[in-house]
This record gives structure tokens, sequence and C-alpha cells, in this order.
């Protein structure tokens, strides 16, 4: 991730103020990950339409997708397109398929390939994990609507920034860019916390027509 935190000028009289600082972001940076915490605390399960747009550098939209997530804590998840292609994405907690239906294809990985993701720890409310590799802070807090800020440690991160949008204790929003400056919006709708389930909305079957590729890397 490219950015530089805590850049300082070797100036004398500036060092008590320089103390200060630092110590007042990484009091923001705590009071964040708590706050984070304490919200997410409360998702067992989660289920929401969504629109996808990721935008290139320059800003122009390079491709919008539609579709629905289902979640369930601990690494269970569900996740379809309909536009512009049919996709399925499904965790059953052991591993993770992808399945592509104009390819006729469905690749299998293991599901701890994409626990240390960002947004995989976002979304199971792994934030004391989270936080070891992102300073997150509470940037607004207008009583029904807050927005978190995610800026990883160092460069070894898939994306240079992350924010949340929070309204009314539901996340609304997940904005995404990488380091190349490629920026990505997810927008929820029509969400529902907590929703019961049946236990086999998080299974899946390789179709009969399907190829099935396994992932080397499990």
């Amino acid at each position: 991730m490219l950015f530089n935190h805590f850049k300082k000028a070797v100036v004398r009289s500036s060092i008590a103020a320089m103390v200060l600082a630092s110590s007042s972001l990484v009091n923001a940076a705590s009071d964040g990950a708590e706050k984070l915490k304490e919200m997410l605390n409360g998702y067992q399960s989660f289920s929401t339409n969504f629109v996808q747009v990721t935008l290139a550098e320059n800003g122009r939209e390079a491709q919008k997708t539609e579709g629905s997530l289902k979640l369930a804590k601990p690494n269970l998840f569900r996740w379809e397109t309909q536009q512009p292609f049919p996709q399925e994405i499904v965790s059953d907690g052991q591993y993770i398929w992808i399945h592509d239906p104009d390819l006729e294809q469905v690749t299998r990985r293991s599901a701890d390939s994409s626990q240390g993701s960002a947004p995989a720890l976002i979304l199971n409310g792994q934030i004391d994990t989270l936080r070891q590799t992102y300073n997150i802070r509470l940037v607004d807090d207008s009583g029904s609507e807050q927005l978190f800020d995610l800026q990883p440690v160092s460069d070894q991160h898939n994306f240079s920034r992350i924010r949340l949008a929070f309204a009314n204790q539901i996340i609304s929003e997940i904005m995404l860019e990488d380091a190349l400056g490629q920026r990505t919006s997810v927008v929820f709708n029509d969400q529902e916390l907590n929703p019961d389930f049946d236990k086999t909305a998080f299974l899946f079957r390789v179709p009969a027509d399907a190829d099935l590729i396994i992932d080397t890397e499990e």
C-alpha cells in the first residue's frame, strides 16, 4: 500500500508536538478499531442485494455488476451476480467454489486462501486481526451514519485504502482502492441483519455440465 505515515521534520522545537500528534493518531486508530468491532459484533448473519461499480484510474466506469450476498459466521457466504455475467462464489467453510456458468467451469480453492483478505476479515468481524495490518479510523460519526477509513501499515497489501459506510448500524457501502488507482464501490440495499438461513444455503454442487478445476495452492 502506497501511504507514508508519520513523515516528520527533525526540528528540536517540534518534538513535543510530534509526540502529541503521534499519540493522538494512535488513539484515533484504536478508537476506530474498537468502534468498528463493536458495530460488527452484532452480525451473525447478513443478506443484501448489491451494485458493484469499478472505476478505472481515469475515473471512467470500467464495470458494473449487480447481485446478492448471503453471509453467516464463521466463513460462510454466497455471492451471486446476474449482470453483466452470471457467477456464483460460495464458501462452505472448507472450500470456496467459483462457478462461471457461461464458461461451464467451476474452480475450487481452500477457504483458508481468502480468510486473510481485508474484505473477508471485515465481513467476518475479525477486526483484531485486521488492525494488525490496517490503521482503522472513524472519520465521520453523525449519529445514524458512520464512515471508517482503513489504510495499510505497509505496502504489502492488495488495497491501498478501504472505506466502510454504515447507516442505522447497518453496513451500506464498501469502497476499495488498489495500488494502481482502480476504485471499486459496493453499495448494499435491501439489507437484512441476522436472518435465519436454511442449512443448504451455503452448499454447492458442481453442475454436471461444468468442468472442475482444483486450485493447486490448496
